[in-house]
This record gives C-alpha cells, structure tokens and sequence, in this order.
C-alpha cells in the first residue's frame, strides 16, 4: 500500500509540475513582444552609436557605445529565436560588417577619418532592423 500511495503521489506531483510549466510558457503574442522590445533596444543602441561617431567623441565613448550595441545584439538575438530567426539575417550581416568597420579602423586613425565608413554601417543595420519591425509588425 505504501508503494501505490508514493507511485500515486509522485504522478500527481509530476502532473501539477507538468501543469504550472505549461502555464508559464510565453505565448507566441508575448514572445512576438519580447522580440519587439529587443528589436528596438539593439535599434536604439544602433542610433547611440551613430550619434556618437562627432568629432568632440572620445575614443572610449565610442567603445562604450559599441559594446552597448553588441550587448543589445546578443539580447536580440536570444529574443528572436522562436518568432523571428529566419527575418533576423539581414540584421546579422549587417551587425557583421559594422563590426567589420569597427575593426577595419586602422589605429592611427581619427575619428572624424572612421566616422563616415561607421555611420554609413550604423545606417544600413537600422535599415535592416527597420525592416524586422515591419516584418513583425511591432
């Protein structure tokens, strides 16, 4: 009796876990949200660093600003995996090659030299993260 009572116990138990996973899963509206916000944070980043790229910029601001960018890449992408991974290549490529750019600076180079060729990069992901948006319509 002891044995069909703990069997019976563990079902339920496994059951109500079961249960209280399922109910905590996000749904596809709330995951299509997450994706959006994570969307516009990368885009925000992406117009940080643009903005950044004046000439009064120091050379740490505009690292600050580029790791800000990566960071909120890294977070989108996490974020769009269920939703929206097959309409996030344009949004790689192009973080690629702003990434590229970025190491692509030779180091004696100013800032006002690199700024043109990281703007232009900046542009073309906000472009490509324009078009997720649409895409998902956020």
């Amino acid at each position: 009796m002891f044995r069909t009572h703990r069997a019976v116990v563990g079902s339920v138990a496994l059951g109500a876990a079961v249960a209280l996973l399922a109910g905590c899963a996000p749904t596809p509206q709330e995951n299509v949200n997450q994706a959006c916000a994570s969307i516009s944070a990368y885009g925000t980043a992406l117009t940080n660093f643009k903005d950044t790229l004046k000439p009064s910029a120091t050379v740490d601001q505009v690292k600050t600003a580029r790791a800000e960018v990566d960071k909120t890449y890294q977070e989108m992408i996490k974020q769009t995996q269920d939703v929206a991974k097959d309409r996030v290549d344009a949004v790689k490529t192009a973080d690629q090659n702003l990434d590229k750019a970025v190491k692509d600076v030779p180091n004696d180079a100013t800032l006002a030299q690199a700024a043109a060729s990281l703007r232009d990069e900046a542009v073309k992901a906000q472009a490509a993260v324009s078009d997720v948006r649409s895409q998902l319509k956020c």
